[in-house]
């Protein structure tokens, strides 16, 4: 946006120029600000930074546009400033950005001096924040991120979001703790029976399922005591459980219980049982073998149907070190054979006939 806007205002004809007339310009080389909220903001952001380095000066009188959060409609163009946007910070600029608080840090702006005036609003901001520090209560990382950055995503997912806010942190070497944010575990969705009332005064018995449905099946088999011996479900949800399992400890989990993981017979569900393994290492979380062991003998080679979309090949260790060679080997071929065996194979009805508990005892 930067590079077009200054592009546009170099080849104004006239020493004057409207915001109408660059909205113009830009939705002739078809972009429309008004279908994009991000781009508007990147507009608005772009003409404040114009203005600070004295590329376009208000003109006396001009009138503030509400649809552009109040920006003058009019400007003076100085094209000589233009030709020297990489020059070094003017005096004022630079004596501010020295006066910002510790911790932050100016190294990076100071010889970055464009950077600084494009940023200056946000870094003020967080300056103001680090002044009354001490005062100010611990937000969540999303909540400060709006508070900063006016985008949500700005500091947590910067990639989606209109402003890096991340970027801007680390270039004055900032952390979370430094601007009184929090990193907060995002909830897994899970179904219990007897786990907290064990109070680890036995072993529980802890189960993650990768999909919803195989979830809501096992979930009230546990509740109808089919398979007794399992206390919590846990809805995996694919490769999100990868971050959500943090949440445990909010549900009362704790190391030394009895976790079991169950997803497809694929590239991807054995992916993210290794990386959740390696990621959370002390819970020694293992696969559900037994659920595992049936659905493979239940449908076998000749029902696992080819992938419906191509999969990274992965490791399958330390995965198969839990099965014994013969079951090892037929997860082994379906996989590489690009093809799969998902855990709705396993059903209610199949469930119902393991009310004397053979397949707990296998998980």
């Amino acid at each position: 946006m930067e590079r077009l806007l200054r592009t546009i205002v170099l080849e104004h004809k006239n020493k004057r120029i409207q915001l109408s007339e660059i909205e113009r310009t830009l939705k002739e080389r078809g972009i429309n600000l008004f279908a994009d909220q991000s781009r508007q903001h990147k507009f608005i952001e772009t003409v404040d930074t114009f203005i600070a380095r004295g590329i376009l000066e208000p003109l006396k009188g001009a009138r503030p546009l509400q649809q552009y959060r109040g920006l003058p409609d009019r400007y003076t163009i100085h094209r000589d400033v233009i030709a020297d946007a990489g020059a070094p910070l003017s005096p004022e600029y630079r004596n501010e950005l020295f006066s910002l608080s510790p911790p932050i840090s100016i190294d990076y702006y100071v010889t970055h001096g464009d950077e600084y005036l494009r940023d200056r609003n946000y870094i003020l901001r967080i300056n103001d924040l680090i002044l009354r520090r001490e005062e100010c209560e611990v937000l969540t990382i999303n909540e400060r991120s709006y508070e900063l950055f006016g985008d949500e995503k700005a500091i947590a997912m910067p990639d989606e979001a209109s402003v890096k806010g991340a970027l801007i942190l680390k270039k004055l070497r900032l952390t979370l703790e430094d601007i009184r944010a929090k990193q907060v575990f995002e909830p897994f969705f899970w179904i219990e029976k007897d786990f907290s009332n064990l109070q680890r005064k036995t072993e529980r018995t802890v189960l993650i399922v990768e999909n919803k449905d195989t979830f809501w099946t096992l979930q009230q088999a546990v509740t109808d005591g089919v398979l007794a011996g399992v206390h919590l479900v846990i809805y995996g949800e694919g490769k999100a459980i990868l971050k959500k399992f943090e949440y445990i400890e909010t549900v009362g989990g704790v190391p030394d219980d009895r976790y079991r993981y169950f997803g497809d017979i694929d590239w991807e569900g054995i992916s993210i049982y290794n990386r959740l393994r390696a990621r959370y290492p002390e819970y020694d979380i293992r696969p559900a073998t037994g659920l595992y062991t049936y659905i493979l003998q239940k449908a076998g080679f000749a029902g696992a149907r080819p992938l419906r979309r191509p999969q990274r090949a992965g490791n399958l260790f330390p995965f198969l070190d839990f099965f014994d060679e013969e079951t090892g080997d037929a997860i082994r071929q379906i996989v590489t054979a690009e093809r799969y065996l998902p855990q709705e194979v396993l059903n209610a009805t199949d469930l119902s006939r393991f009310g004397d508990g053979r397949l707990t005892s296998a998980l």
